[in-house]
């Protein structure tokens, strides 16, 4: 009878044992940081997300930042004693352009970084040691109106934060209202930004996209 006993004992242990192990497995197979999750904007939810932050290079690559079919496109070259001329030219239906001595680049698809990386790649080694490319498309804008130094339209150059839009208009008058800017998109989605507290937080520093409409209100004292 103890021995029975203890043989029970026994297998209760192994079961509980084994219950445990499995638990185990499943947590790690449920961990959404394994299994290639996106959210909303695509990023991964492994929790690089907060990571990526709202400036710099490591911001989430959205679509609005890419080139299109008829974008116009500049490409200017320095950095070299002659360099290759100032090129323009709208983005084909092929989603090419042509530049001289390397032909044809696929530009569609691509930010305007890294099409100016792609340009430099081709051109470095091969026909110069090294070159420097900038590529801008005056097509893409966003507006800054109201209590800025230079209200104006503004030119899109990929990767762009509202701290640095309201920068590229001469930064903020005297009478700004800092806490209440608004922001409007090309879909009439309406957003209010408090820049006091995003120059402390730079999570709070909106990105900006083509078309956007920034406007700085007064302040009533």
């Amino acid at each position: 009878m103890n021995s029975f006993l203890k043989m029970c004992a026994c297998a209760f242990r192994l079961s509980g044992l084994l219950a445990v192990m499995l638990s185990l497995v499943g947590c790690k197979t449920m961990d959404p940081a394994s299994d290639g999750s996106a959210g909303p904007d695509g990023t991964s939810l492994n929790g690089n997300l907060a990571s990526a932050g709202t400036n710099g290079a490591s911001s989430p690559r959205s679509s609005s930042d890419l080139l299109r079919r008829g974008d116009p496109i500049t490409i200017i070259f320095s950095g070299v004693q002659d360099p290759p001329n100032r090129h323009e030219e709208r983005i084909k239906d092929d989603g090419k352009i042509t530049l001289p001595l390397i032909g044809s680049v696929e530009a569609i698809g691509k930010t305007m970084g890294e099409l100016q990386d792609e340009i430099r790649g081709l051109y470095v080694d091969k026909y110069y040691k090294r070159l420097n490319v900038i590529v801008t498309s005056e097509a893409r804008v966003f507006m800054v109106s109201g209590e800025v130094r230079k209200p104006d339209r503004h030119q899109y150059l990929g990767e762009m934060t509202l701290l640095k839009a309201i920068a590229a208009a001469g930064d903020f008058s005297d009478f700004a209202n800092r806490k209440k800017v608004q922001i409007t998109r090309s879909n009439g989605q309406k957003i209010v930004v408090n820049c006091t507290q995003a120059l402390r937080d730079q999570k709070l520093d909106v990105r900006i996209y083509p078309d956007d409409q920034i406007f700085v209100p007064r302040r009533l004292w």
